[in-house]
């Protein structure tokens, strides 16, 4: 990532939604980030950005195909540090057509949502009663 931040400055109070997963190729394990989650190191080489972790837990062909299956929509993860950004990403979500599910904060919620963590691949539907 800090190859691909050439001007964080860009950035400031923007909202950023970090898709990202630290992950070791080519033997495809989680890096070693220590106590940190892999957005409050992009949060890092962010200052000042708005940073909200969503859409890093499904493969890009399940997020491409309909959300909406089995009279449900598909469960779209977030967590972050700044509530304002965290609604208007649940906002978008929501325009997807997905479900949003806020796990809390870039510690905690980031925790289960990186890879390494209990959320990737969990492909879950919000049923829609």
């Amino acid at each position: 990532m800090p190859n691909v931040v050439t001007d964080a400055a860009l950035l400031k109070g923007k909202v950023v939604i970090d898709p990202t997963n630290a992950i070791a190729f080519p033997h495809f394990k989680p890096i070693d980030l220590g106590d940190k989650t892999s957005s409050e190191v992009i949060s890092e080489l962010l200052p000042g950005a708005r940073l909200v972790k969503a859409f890093n837990t499904l493969p890009a062909a399940v997020l491409a195909a309909n959300p909406e299956e089995a009279n449900g929509r598909r469960v779209a993860f977030v967590s972050g540090n700044d509530k304002q950004a965290k609604a208007t990403v649940k906002q978008i979500i929501s325009r997807l057509r997905f479900a949003a599910i806020d796990l809390g904060k870039l510690e905690t919620g980031g925790k289960l949502q990186q890879f390494g963590g209990p959320l990737p691949a969990l492909n879950l539907v919000r049923v829609v009663r």
